[in-house]
């Protein structure tokens, strides 16, 4: 039996397909520039936002990351990096300013700030993008 209503991808038709990259730090984060092991991009993407999550909260001051394509920062305006608030979990970056990747291009994750009194700990980052898929 044929579904009429379901369309059926036709050649030249195009799709915007999202894969996700992700950098983990297990047990209490410490500020340091490559803080977890280095991620490789698969293919061509385009970075749209950087998530953070942490399972117990950073207190007295913001825990800030940021995502290093190649050595050198996507966010080139520093307020735009992952900042989780002192007293919550989780945070969606500003959109990098840096957002293409090709395939082979390597990723790493600093931590530029913990929390004043006690640090975030279970860090989970996860780089958001993009692929645009021809059929």
């Amino acid at each position: 039996m044929v579904d009429v209503y379901k369309k059926i991808p036709l050649a030249g038709d195009t799709y915007t397909v999202t894969t996700t990259l992700s950098f983990a730090i297990v047990g209490a984060v410490a500020t340091g520039t490559n803080k977890a092991p280095s991620l490789l991009a698969p293919c061509a993407l385009t970075i749209v936002k950087v998530k953070a999550y942490v399972r117990t909260a950073p207190v007295g001051a913001n825990l800030i990351c940021d995502v290093n394509k190649n050595g050198t920062t996507v966010f080139t305006t520093q307020g735009g990096r992952p900042s989780i608030a002192a007293g919550a979990y989780t945070d969606d970056s500003d959109t990098p300013d840096v957002t293409a990747l090709v395939e082979g291009d390597r990723l790493d994750l600093d931590v530029d700030q913990v929390g004043s009194s006690t640090a975030g700990s279970d860090l989970t980052i996860e780089v958001v993008c993009t692929q645009t898929v021809t059929i």
